[in-house]
């Protein structure tokens, strides 16, 4: 921050914030690793060279989405009625000018019919049951309303990250490594391969290149649906081939199995066409969970009730990735509080 200082003033090109480097102090350190600041803290970081560092990488773009979740099973149906009009609350989602698939929107008649047949499609076949809800786990009906850069995933993969978080905050004294906290994670992992199927139990929309809201078919053998921003995920894993931080997509994923994610995780850097295949890139999701789902985003776990939840382009930030002195970041919003023009 400290080394961009100058450069920033006299470009006149940042409102808001100023671009940040990532220092890698974490566990996982996704998305330090994605902007080549390292995979775990290093001594050399507090020395000059890294300053030097700072002042001398190139300016690039984060994209940062939206997430909004709206409980439904505390809501009465009259309440319900007002979910599809937030949801559709005005943001800076069909302002993007980098995105070719942004198309004029359709009335709002019609794309509030399709988020309210979302609602109101139990479907017959519908379970409703998740057996890691107990009287000390109770999942949450809180309305959220909150911005994430790196991903979201619910499923068996934000099982493990749960039962690694009541660990943490349960011993302490267990997490004081990154290689240890690493290894309780590994013996989290078990938890993850008892975890429900979910096309039975999640309904999952996305805007087409039209700007429709169309319906994505969920595998048989889905356990996880992860919405990735960045290509770095649990600990510097890339899962897919497509996408870039800053395209105001983002990609779907189903993952089957939790052997299948480490399988992809390993070999895929050698054999790409064992990386999972992208569903959908899009500027937005609608999830909708029928029963108690483990959710978590950039990394922070939680127990989530019977939901709508949407995932949607918010803005473009500034952000430093260790490398040459380029300038140019083309960094966008079209929002009137826009952060960066």
């Amino acid at each position: 921050i400290l080394g961009m200082k100058g450069r920033v003033h006299l470009s006149h090109q940042f409102r808001d914030h100023l671009p940040l480097a990532i220092m890698p102090l974490g566990t996982g350190n996704d998305l330090s690793r994605q902007y080549n600041w390292g995979t775990q803290f290093q001594k050399y970081m507090t020395k000059e060279s890294m300053i030097l560092a700072v002042e001398n990488a190139d300016l690039m773009g984060l994209d940062r989405w939206r997430c909004l979740i709206m409980p439904t099973s505390t809501l009465g149906e009259d309440e319900k009625k007002y979910i599809p009009q937030i949801l559709l609350e005005k943001n800076s989602t069909h302002l993007d000018p980098n995105s070719e698939r942004q198309k004029s929107v359709r009335s709002s008649l019609t794309t509030m019919k399709e988020l309210a047949d979302i609602l109101h499609d139990e479907g017959k076949d519908s379970k409703k049951s998740n057996k890691f809800v107990t009287e000390a786990n109770r999942p949450s009906n809180e309305y959220f309303d909150g911005l994430f850069c790196n991903y979201f995933s619910l499923g068996f993969d934000a099982t493990v990250l749960f039962e690694f978080h009541k660990e943490r905050l349960k011993h302490p004294e267990k997490f004081t490594s990154s290689m240890r906290n690493k290894l309780v994670y590994v013996e989290k992992s078990p938890f993850g391969i008892r975890t429900p199927k979910l096309r039975k139990r999640v309904e999952i929309y996305v805007n087409n290149d039209e700007g429709d809201l169309v319906r994505l078919k969920i595998p048989k053998d889905t356990r996880a649906i992860i919405l990735l921003n960045i290509q770095n995920y649990a600990a510097g894993n890339h899962l897919a081939s497509k996408g870039r931080p800053d395209d105001g997509l983002i990609e779907v994923i189903f993952v089957s199995n939790l052997v299948r994610m480490v399988n992809s995780a390993i070999v895929g850097p050698v054999m790409p066409f064992v990386l999972f295949k992208v569903r959908a890139q899009t500027n937005r999701v609608c999830i909708r969970t029928k029963c108690p789902m483990h959710c978590q985003v950039d990394g922070e776990p939680w127990l989530q009730g019977e939901a709508v939840v949407q995932v949607k382009f918010h803005t473009r930030n500034a952000i430093l990735k260790k490398s040459s002195t380029a300038m140019n970041c083309g960094c966008v919003s079209g929002s009137d509080d826009a952060v960066i023009s």
